[in-house]
């Protein structure tokens, strides 16, 4: 589509060319077939559906032979990706080819992980906060979107730069155009875009599938496919058909992690405080320590050496997405409660909480001239024959730290549901080596579980 001396010219072919396309689903077969084309002509001749069309037939309002409503129909198809695509101008990607067009453009990153890094805009964010994960699957009105995301007369400016950047990046497109309905249900005016995440169409996995290689490599891709299919094509134009050029993309500007551990973690944990007291950091290194290896290494580079997850996804040779995907769920983990309050009391005060317990069981054994398990009662849970290693670690984890420790955790006659790794089968063998050893009482409801015949039954 071109203007000439304030005229739109419309470019295409005679209904009888052989390479004319009569009906929509013609359409959608041959962008499928190609892969990805823009909506209107652009710098490679050929590469559009405008080209293959008949130009009397746009805005025709024939959704039998108008490409303008084809457009509508193929977006709300879920066939074929539809947005502004192609150098800020409209097109269409095949499902083939999407995820290439999504690593490359997003650069391997889901927009919260951009946006942490920062490499996203507080405007964007708005927007990408109503598609955020447990909203994935909303769609929008455009001028619902804009409303909701703050954009107005008196608020944020641009709305239409931010929308069709994001289409860019492939994190939104259009899944269809509808028209808007009053109070009484009743539908006005043109149809408008409605947005949504590819996500949404597609599901995360499929859509991100690519992120399995650098995004250069997707770039590459699509330029070698574009020159196979249209060999015309120079290298200027291919670059503008790819959208996102290497070496041009934006440097975080006004969000950088800034290294203040552990003040930082601190505040992405949740805490009120922003300082710890040194019982406390060992508390919060002492549950660090729980995270498996890998992830515990993502989470020293991110916060104690401020990397960004592109650097880190680098260093542990992971997508940038899985990194901050990791980074998140180990932020989860360290806050789970049994582990959030290492850090809430301390490490020492935590696990010494028992201390006065356990020293009032120590006097109860001596009046009852039971010298040795008042000695033993202080000693570590695997010194009892049938308590192991791991069983002692999995008590330790929990803070209970000793065998005085365990008799007090072992009243509650549910305890090992409080520890995880330990599960029924195991707190009978458990129970059974506190009980031989005298340090728990056989008439307590907790060995009723294991000594009694049909104590389930009976309950």
């Amino acid at each position: 589509m071109a203007n000439e001396n304030g005229t739109w010219i419309m470019y295409g072919v005679s209904w009888d060319d052989p390479e004319c396309l009569h009906t929509v689903d013609e359409a959608i077969e041959y962008i499928n077939k190609v892969g990805f084309l823009p909506l209107f002509k652009n710098e490679i001749p050929g590469f559009s559906l405008e080209e293959r069309i008949v130009p009397e037939y746009w805005w025709s309002d024939d959704p039998a032979v108008d490409p303008w409503k084809w457009r509508e129909i193929i977006a709300r198809s879920g066939r074929v990706a539809y947005g502004k695509f192609f150098d800020r101008k409209a097109g269409f990607i095949s499902e083939e080819w999407l995820p290439y067009f999504v690593n490359y453009r997003r650069d391997g990153y889901d927009f919260d992980a951009l946006w942490e890094d920062g490499k996203a805009s507080a405007r964007q964010k708005k927007i990408m906060d109503l598609y955020a994960e447990e909203f994935e699957d909303e769609e929008y009105f455009s001028n619902e979107l804009k409303q909701k995301a703050g954009f107005s007369k008196d608020g944020d400016k641009g709305f239409e730069g931010v929308i069709t950047g994001l289409q860019m990046q492939t994190y939104l497109c259009v899944h269809d155009f509808r028209q808007r309905r009053n109070r009484k249900g009743v539908e006005y005016g043109w149809p408008i875009a409605v947005y949504c995440t590819p996500e949404h169409l597609w599901g995360y996995d499929f859509v991100t599938s690519a992120y399995k290689e650098e995004p250069i490599e997707s770039a590459n891709r699509i330029a070698r496919h574009l020159m196979d299919v249209y060999p015309v094509a120079d290298a200027g134009a291919i670059r503008k058909v790819i959208g996102l050029k290497s070496g041009e993309r934006k440097e975080p500007e006004k969000k950088r992690v800034k290294v203040d551990y552990p003040a930082n973690i601190i505040k992405d944990l949740g805490f009120e405080t922003s300082a710890l007291t040194s019982d406390q950091m060992l508390g919060l290194e002492y549950v660090c320590g729980l995270l498996k290896e890998e992830n515990r290494e993502i989470i020293r580079l991110r916060y104690e050496e401020g990397k960004p997850y592109r650097e880190i996804g680098m260093a542990v040779g992971r997508s940038t997405t899985t990194v901050s995907k990791r980074c998140k769920k180990s932020l989860a983990f360290l806050m789970e409660p049994s582990r959030a309050v290492w850090i809430i009391e301390g490490y020492h005060k935590y696990i010494d909480r028992f201390d006065d317990q356990v020293d009032e069981m120590k006097q109860k054994f001596i009046k009852e001239g039971n010298y040795a398990n008042a000695t033993r009662i202080y000693n570590v849970p695997d010194s009892l024959s049938g308590i192991c290693k791991a069983h002692a670690l999995a008590l330790f984890k929990v803070g209970y730290k000793n065998i005085g420790t365990l008799a007090i955790l072992m009243k509650d006659p549910y305890w090992y549901e409080k520890v995880p790794g330990i599960g029924f089968e195991t707190s009978k063998k458990l129970t059974t080596a506190m009980c031989r050893e005298g340090f728990i009482d056989r008439s307590s409801e907790t060995c009723k579980r294991v000594f009694t015949k049909n104590y389930w039954q009976d309950k």
